[in-house]
């Protein structure tokens, strides 16, 4: 297997060399480097192009004449690339010289759409501040399709994905998302959220990159990751569920029409069309419970939620959250949240 690493940057020339350098000491070198450039305004292309005339391997910087955006700028650039399996790559990290040769690995060795792993998160200087493990856990495994919850994070930087999944559905039809109805689904959940819906999900548990924090990122992790954990048990996030169902529903044709075309994710697809239709339902009923305007009411909601069985049975944390702060009538998370 062939490994294309798709590079978007923007204004990125004070991060570059290391991030290049760390590409270029792979214990698997890439096959090519396909870099997305939006329009930068500083020497991000004169560093790419330097490093270009010694790369043990192919440089291509695609012709982007109007910007994009940093997600419609990722999903252009992978597209473009040519070989097996594509690697996400952002401008400001640096990689462990084994990520390509693990993350390749395993997608040839369990069969599987996409491979995550874990993130040492660093700050500017590449100073650890701590692992990020919510990309499924803390130990190798294999997911099935439709195991993982669609919102379960995948890392853009953390994603190498077989070239196959960019190419099942117009870019220009994913659905918006969840926080910004303006704004289409971002890159790294588009292609996750097919990726693990059609085919099995590899979970690697080793951090193999940096992922550095210094301020200008377009998304990251705060210092401490984890702590958002405990904050999230003391909300109920109502409209957060609404727009997930919305998504869900939106996705269901999607997977209809891949599922309609013949080829070996024809029964994947039509699996999980039935499955989106599943979780559209779930959600609207968890997100309903808070419009009922009586304890009795509220608690039929959640009985009526709770009878949702079927891919994904409700969790035990959702029921208890939905039970002790939907039914009850709490509500912690501010105006506009439920």
């Amino acid at each position: 297997m062939k490994v294309s690493v798709a590079m978007a940057t923007y204004n990125g020339a004070r991060h570059l060399p290391e991030q290049l350098a760390s590409i270029a000491g792979q214990t698997r070198p890439p096959a090519e480097l396909v870099v997305g450039d939006d329009g930068s305004t500083d020497d991000t292309l004169a560093v790419i192009r330097a490093f270009a005339e010694t790369a043990p391997f192919p440089v291509r910087i695609l012709d982007k004449p109007t910007r994009m955006g940093f997600s419609d700028n990722f999903l252009s650039t992978a597209e473009a690339c040519e070989h097996d399996c594509i690697a996400f790559c952002d401008q400001d990290d640096v990689w462990l010289p084994n990520k390509l040769e693990m993350c390749a690995g395993r997608l040839k060795d369990d069969n599987s759409l996409i491979a995550l792993h874990a993130l040492t998160v660093v700050d500017a200087t590449l100073r650890p501040t701590g692992l990020h493990w919510d990309q499924g856990g803390q130990v190798d495994r294999i997911c099935e399709p439709l195991e993982l919850d669609p919102y379960h994070e995948g890392w853009g930087n953390s994603i190498v994905i077989r070239r196959e999944v960019v190419h099942l559905v117009d870019r220009a039809r994913r659905p918006p998302q969840p926080e910004n109805q303006k704004l289409p689904l971002s890159h790294d959940t588009w292609v996750y959220m097919l990726a693990a819906a059609l085919g099995r999900v590899s979970i690697v548990a080793a951090p193999l990159i940096l992922y550095r924090q210094h301020g200008g990122n377009v998304a990251g992790v705060s210092e401490g990751p984890r702590l958002g954990r405990i904050a999230s048990l003391t909300r109920v996030r109502k409209r957060r569920w609404r727009e997930q169902a919305i998504i869900n529903a939106r996705m269901v044709p999607l997977f209809a029409e891949i599922a309609s075309h013949p080829g070996s994710l024809a029964e994947r697809a039509r699996a999980a069309a039935a499955c989106f239709e599943h979780r559209h339902a779930q959600m609207d009923a968890r997100a309903g419970i808070f419009d009922r305007p009586t304890v009795a009411a509220r608690y039929r909601a959640f009985r009526s939620f709770q009878r949702l069985a079927g891919p994904p049975t409700p969790g035990l944390g959702s029921q208890v959250k939905s039970l002790a702060l939907g039914v009850s009538g709490l509500n912690l998370s501010g105006p506009g949240q439920g």
